[in-house]
């Protein structure tokens, strides 16, 4: 009977280091990994109280305007778009 290895140890420093940064591929790769964790998007790393954080908004884009993004994730990005600020939200409809 072999078990199954266990989930890499939630590291948060890591996390936002890689959500947060300035390279558009580690963000979505971050935040793919982390809704596939998770189940949904980390938008709390982000100050987004005077409208939504640009590096998130080009995140959320990029995993929008993906065609390999699976439905469950796009799901997740329209419940994340209606935790965040009404202004400067990118489309989530091609």
């Amino acid at each position: 009977m072999s078990k199954e290895p266990k989930p890499a140890k939630f590291n948060f420093e890591e996390l936002k280091a890689g959500a947060t940064s300035q390279d558009p591929r580690i963000r979505k790769n971050i935040f793919i990994e982390y809704f596939e964790r998770f189940q949904e998007f980390p938008s709390y790393l982000f100050d987004n109280d005077n409208g939504v954080d640009a590096r998130l908004s080009k995140t959320i884009q990029d995993i929008v305007d993906d065609p390999e993004t699976p439905s469950a994730m796009q799901k997740g990005i329209t419940v994340l778009l209606e935790r965040l600020p009404a202004t400067h939200i990118p489309s989530t409809t091609a």
